[in-house]
């Protein structure tokens, strides 16, 4: 179901703009839409973080902490402020409803899902506010509108601070999804250079340390030439109770096996060639396997960034971010 509120991120149908449902969502439908495997979920747009605001009347307390963040108060208490606000605004009924019904279209109470952050602008794409194994509709409505209120966040209106942005025309959008039980299967990173695809795994959740994981150079070709480098894998992250994640040592058996077999890193070859293509740029693929089912997924897609390096010019040091 699609509606004003709701998105559904799947490739059936053309995506919708990252205006609409956040940029994390927008780059996730145009990978599914390219046949990359995501997991089911939907997004909960911009318009509806619009009609939390006005229905909650928080405009007035979004302006009234910032008038006073610029008179001299303190940042953190200024922001502090509004999102004690929008913790404490009702969710509309009609918003309620809509929410609750896309979780149903996923299997309703008991499904496990995540909800994250899907910022609309770039001076907001700092919030990695992410809530894990959620198992009711009305947890994660609660999850929605703590995900509005890291809009306000300290970084995130500092930034808008200084790049002059308005902070109530400032929008969040939310995705949900299924989750992917990476913490009994395995998780990591893929990304295309100039003749190969770079891949990292490690057993449990997350993006693994670049020392720890296992290293892959997928050549591809008619007869792809992969090379392979094993990894120490000396802990994984699994999840805690409540929601919250915890490390912890890996087995014998893990740590002397490889993450990944050859069908899945030319899956992820293949999907890391199609999403270089999709977004006519170097694009880094964070994967996670389901240890349940086995099953593959790309849980998040963003632009390849590299370190910045240094360069001096007649004694002076500048540093360029670069892009790759």
């Amino acid at each position: 179901m699609n509606t004003e509120y709701v998105v559904r991120l799947d490739g059936d149908t053309e995506p919708a703009p990252a205006e609409q449902i956040g940029v994390k969502a927008s780059r996730l439908t145009g990978l599914a839409r390219e046949g990359i495997r995501v997991p089911e979920g939907f997004a909960v747009t911009a318009a509806a973080y619009r009609e939390f605001v006005q229905e909650g009347r928080l405009g007035p307390s979004i302006a009234q902490a910032i008038r006073r963040f610029r008179a001299g108060r303190d940042l953190v208490v200024a922001a502090a402020e509004i999102r004690s606000a929008f913790r404490d605004a009702p969710v509309p009924t009609g918003l309620t409803d809509e929410i609750m019904a896309a979780y149903d279209e996923l299997g309703g109470d008991g499904t496990d899902v995540a909800v994250r952050c899907s910022p609309v602008e770039p001076a907001d794409d700092v919030q990695d506010d992410v809530f894990l194994h959620l198992r009711t509709g009305a947890d994660v409505v609660a999850a929605c509108r703590r995900c509005f209120a890291s809009l306000f966040n300290v970084v995130a209106v500092g930034n808008r601070e200084a790049m002059g942005g308005d902070h109530l025309k400032a929008v969040m959008a939310v995705t949900v999804q299924s989750m992917v039980r990476a913490d009994v299967g395995a998780s990591g990173t893929a990304r295309g250079e100039s003749t190969f695809v770079r891949v990292r795994a490690a057993w449990g959740l997350g993006e693994p340390p670049v020392g720890d994981a296992d290293q892959y150079s997928v050549h591809p070709g008619s007869r792809p030439l992969i090379v392979r480098h094993r990894g120490a894998k000396l802990t994984k992250s699994v999840y805690a109770d409540p929601r919250g994640t915890q490390r912890i040592p890996t087995t014998y058996d893990e740590r002397m096996a490889l993450v990944l077999s050859d069908d899945e890193l030319r899956q992820l070859a293949e999907w890391s060639e199609a999403a270089d293509k999709h977004f006519r740029r170097p694009m880094t693929l964070e994967w996670a396997k389901d240890g349940l089912s086995g099953t593959l997924y790309v849980v998040e897609v963003r632009p390849w960034t590299v370190p910045a390096v240094t360069i001096t010019a007649r004694g002076r040091g500048v540093a360029v971010p670069q892009l790759g």
